[in-house]
């Protein structure tokens, strides 16, 4: 049997109209119903009725993303997250040195901008933190050509001790040792992404210029013909070349998204030195939303407004919120009314061949 959507009017012990007085000033006249016998089908208009006339009217449907109650959180539960994912795409070019490449996950205080406090934060990351290419998923044989990957943040994201939501920081490690004949390997990253989805099907994003990357070298090349110039910070975004043996991060201002790693040539001897080059993002959560927005002004002072029709094309429970006010010269107020419906879903007509013949 097929089943058509429909949306019905809540009263006591079938269907409800609740209307609420939320922020109430009694010099608003103001008030809305819905007539409680009524049925709305999905895809028909829903009539909400006025008595008063205030100055303005400006209302939230109860729909994903225009919720009241919703109007100021900046965080979703765990509940309603569904996964969170780091992709990027990737391509290691040239140099013959293998395995330079880690990609890690833990806790992370951040860079001090002190080389001796900043160097000790680094070892005890590299010793706590959880190595999330431990199988092979960065060796460089894999992507000779420019290379998908992705990696499921969602069991790193969650506090044992909260059941909750916590921060992490990911970083990239460069690590291998020069021997003055073989080249070290580039990488070059585009498309970077972490993406959350939620169970209502909403998703956020968080691109490049979101991560707040910071550079780290525990080796840096103090050849004075180097640009480094030994400062373990250096990650070359203010230079119009390239620099060889560093994060490179000047690419992501000329090429979306993307950032990368030069290897040192064997042309570069006297410019390349052992790599062990981190790349961190700044502490991230994932579980971040922008608050609700309500859904428009429905009227101003120049406006008569008796009734407003609006089509809900989904069945659902709807908590709709109207805000009411005046204001002139001496003054303002305001009054705010909630009325909830909810959708349920109807059996549609049988066909024809099922109907009993009498």
């Amino acid at each position: 049997m097929k089943i058509r959507n429909s949306i019905y009017i809540l009263t006591v012990g079938a269907f409800l109209v609740s209307c609420n007085d939320l922020d109430v000033d009694d010099s608003v006249d103001f008030n809305v119903s819905l007539a409680s016998d009524n049925t709305y089908e999905a895809g028909d208009p829903v009539v909400f009725n006025f008595d008063g006339n205030p100055d303005y009217i400006t209302w939230w449907s109860g729909e994903e993303g225009h919720k009241y109650a919703n109007r100021e959180r900046t965080e979703l539960p765990l509940e309603e997250i569904e996964s969170v994912t780091l992709s990027f795409e990737a391509q290691a070019r040239y140099g013959r040195v293998t395995n330079t490449l880690s990609l890690f996950v833990g806790d992370f205080p951040g860079l001090s901008k002190d080389v001796t406090t900043d160097d000790s934060r680094v070892a005890d990351f590299e010793s706590d933190a959880t190595l999330l290419s431990g199988n092979g998923e960065l060796l460089e044989s894999k992507f000779s050509n420019r290379t998908a990957v992705s990696f499921d943040l969602m069991p790193y994201c969650i506090s044992e001790d909260t059941h909750s939501i916590s921060e992490l920081t990911l970083a990239f490690h460069y690590k291998a040792d020069f021997d003055g004949t073989n080249a070290l390997k580039r990488w070059d990253f585009y498309s970077v992404a972490i993406k959350t989805i939620y169970k209502n099907g909403n998703t956020t994003t968080l691109n490049l210029s979101d991560l707040g990357l910071q550079t780290f070298d525990r080796n840096p090349n103090t050849n004075p013909k180097h640009a480094q110039q030994g400062d373990p910070y250096f990650d070359n975004s203010s230079r119009s070349s390239s620099c060889t043996g560093v994060w490179d991060l000047r690419s992501s201002l000329t090429r979306v998204n993307s950032f990368m790693y030069l290897g040192g040539g064997t042309n570069e001897t006297d410019y390349t030195n052992n790599a062990d080059d981190w790349l961190f993002t700044k502490s991230l959560k994932f579980n971040t939303c922008d608050p609700d927005e309500n859904s428009g002004v429905l009227k101003n002072i120049n406006v008569r407004l008796p009734s407003y029709s609006y089509v809900y094309t989904q069945p659902g429970t709807y908590t709709v919120t109207f805000i009411a006010g005046n204001q002139n010269v001496y003054g303002s107020a305001r009054t705010i009314k909630e009325v909830a419906f909810t959708g349920k879903a109807s059996p549609a007509p049988e066909a024809p061949g099922n109907q009993a013949s009498g």
